[in-house]
């Protein structure tokens, strides 16, 4: 049973994604060796900050040998010229294929779109030059949307997938312990869903950090279990490693091949050298099991 778990746990983190700012691109000359060309790094829409610093991060990614899946914020679209002219920035200057729809964390839209079912209604979205569409989920809840309203979106997705041919998926924001997610997976699974999951994980940051984004996120159900974890992980090596979330989603699609998990998505919070070749590492079975099994060191 150790080794089937061992080949869930790299198999599901060979394809690993990570996310980055349009500032942190924007400073970058390359990436870490250990990102393998083509990785999919997603660029964040920061609320304020001009669309064209995305299209100009996208690009850079490009540019660096990966693939660019930016950020699209319904909420921050002005008006629907706007956003054909958003759509045209991205394809024509960056190549970007692949898309991640968020509504945004803006209270009040600045234009027509207050959700991404919106944005997909333009029927924008229904085919090339689009290769696959992102969206956001929330194992834990989010502090904006009521669950009612985050199980009719999903079902919607889930429809437009059908409809469209056009490849979905999910990434989840992150959190500290497997067992919401595992619980979530499971719950939408049964719900209908039948959209890809990459599990959202917080890179190799220090706790104060992953406390301050946790509070900023609205991520509040499993941050106890950071606090368990971080004493042990600052005596260390300084920051705290999610092994114990990667060990229960590969367990969890270990023992139900249905599961919808489909790999890991890393926010690596300032820490992109280290998550990176933490993740390698990982991908490339360069670790043990903990006593119990439930953690991962490398």
């Amino acid at each position: 049973m150790a080794s089937d778990l061992r080949a869930a746990v790299t198999g599901l983190m060979r394809d690993f994604s990570v996310e980055q700012t349009p500032a942190e691109l924007a400073r970058r000359s390359g990436f870490p060796a250990a990102l393998p060309p083509g990785t999919r790094i997603y660029v964040t829409r920061i609320p304020g900050v001009p669309f064209a610093r995305t299209v100009a991060a996208a690009a850079r990614v490009r540019e660096l040998g990966m693939t660019p899946v930016p950020h699209l914020s319904a909420r921050a679209v002005e008006d629907v010229a706007a956003f054909e002219r958003m759509l045209l920035e991205l394809q024509r200057e960056a190549g970007v294929e692949h898309l991640l729809l968020i509504a945004g964390s803006q209270r009040d839209p600045a234009g027509p779109f207050a959700d991404t079912l919106q944005l997909l209604a333009t029927g924008r979205f229904d085919g090339p030059p689009w290769r696959s569409l992102g969206f956001a989920a929330h194992p834990e809840g989010s502090p904006d949307i009521e669950a009612s309203a985050l199980a009719r979106a999903l079902a919607e997705k889930n429809a437009h997938a059908v409809a469209t041919s056009l490849p979905h998926h999910l990434v989840t924001q992150f959190g500290f312990a497997g067992e919401p997610v595992v619980a979530w997976e499971r719950q939408a699974r049964a719900a209908g869903n039948r959209l890809p999951v990459r599990v959202g994980l917080a890179g190799l940051a220090s706790v104060p950090t992953l406390l301050r984004y946790a509070a900023t996120c609205g991520v509040g159900a499993s941050t106890r279990a950071l606090l368990r974890d971080g004493g042990r992980a600052l005596r260390l090596t300084g920051a705290v490693a999610p092994g114990r979330i990667v060990a229960a989603v590969a367990r969890a699609a270990r023992d139900d091949a249905a599961t919808r998990f489909a790999g890991f998505h890393f926010y690596p919070f300032g820490s992109l050298e280290r998550t990176a070749d933490w993740a390698a590492a990982i991908a490339a079975g360069a670790f043990t099991l903990g006593a119990d099994g439930d953690d991962l060191v490398v």
